[in-house]
Formats: structure tokens, sequence, C-alpha cells
């Protein structure tokens, strides 16, 4: 009998929960809106902005790069595959620049910044692949328009075309493509 009125709980209980719980990343460290400004983004366009350092740094040495150049990434994921947040995603964070990309201009104020430790003409590694889409997932819950929109490079919507080249040229979108959305790369 008990194990009856365990198994109809589990059924009627998990799901529940399960469901009303948002999965979030595994974020090991959170470093939160580390910049004073507090400008709430606007969340009507949740685009993903994939970045990478350009100095293959680690996330303290990059938020101390950041904080003196007053610009910022939501989110920084090691080699290791480590996912430090730096700002919520409630707020403008100050990764794109001066940007356009299909008439579209000015990112910052809507998009969501994902900085990958690297250089572009160093390969990520699976750790990284495996946390970024585990952040992907989670935008992708959160924001369910993200879904609906390519994850773009920041050379895709730096202007002018050719600023920028980040996050570089072995940058592989489709080991997270196929299961966060069904858009290809702009």
């Amino acid at each position: 009998m008990l194990t009856r009125i365990s198994v109809i709980l589990a059924l009627i209980v998990v799901p529940y929960v399960a469901h009303a719980q948002t999965p979030r990343p595994p974020i090991l460290q959170v470093k939160k809106n580390f910049l004073s400004s507090k400008i709430k983004r606007d969340t009507t366009q949740n685009y993903i902005v994939v970045h990478n350092d350009g100095g293959n740094l680690n996330a303290a040495t990059t938020r101390l790069v950041l904080r003196a150049r007053r610009l910022a990434y939501h989110y920084f994921i090691a080699r290791d595959g480590t996912i430090t947040q730096f700002m919520d995603l409630k707020y403008v964070a100050k990764h794109a620049g001066k940007t356009k990309w299909q008439d579209i201009t000015g990112w910052n104020a809507f998009s969501i910044g994902v900085c990958l430790q690297g250089k572009n003409k160093l390969q990520y590694t699976d750790a990284q692949y495996a946390s970024l889409k585990k952040v992907v997932e989670y935008i992708n819950i959160k924001y369910p328009d993200s879904k609906t929109k390519p994850i773009l490079g920041h050379q895709d919507i730096a202007f002018p075309n050719g600023r920028k080249s980040d996050p570089g040229e072995h940058f592989e979108l489709w080991r997270i493509y196929n299961d966060t959305t069904h858009i290809p790369r702009g």
C-alpha cells in the first residue's frame, strides 16, 4: 500500500515541482552587476550573441579588464566549462559596441552577451560547448522568443562589417544549435 501511495505521489508531485522551477545553468561563480549602471534590458528581443575574450584570459582577469573599460557580458564560460554570470539578464550588458544586423541596431539594449574564454585561432573545448548549450537552454526557457531567433556571433552584428571577428572561425555553432534553436546562424 505504501508503495502505491509513493508511486501516485511521484506521478503527481514530481511533474508539478519540475514544471514549477525553471532549471538554471550550473553557474559555479556569480559576480553579478559589477557595473554601477543598472539599465533595464529590453526583453522583447532576446537574441544571444557569442563572443570570445580575445586574450584567453580567466574570468577574474576578464572581469577586471571589462570593469576598467565599463563593459560587461552576461555570462563568461571558461575553458574548463565553468560558467560565471557577470550581469543579471534583466540588465543591459555593454558587450556589443556599435552594431547593425538586418537593419536592427543598438544590440546592447536587448541582446544577451555570452563570452567564451579564448581567441579566434584557438579551438573551443567540449566543456565550453556543453556549458554554452546549458546557458542557451536556460535563456530559451526564461525568454521563449529567443528560441525563434538565430544565435549570432559578435562578428555578425558588429558595424561596420568586419569590425569584429569573434568568436572566430573555430566556433562550431552546430554543436549547440540543433537542440536549442531551429534557425541557423545569420
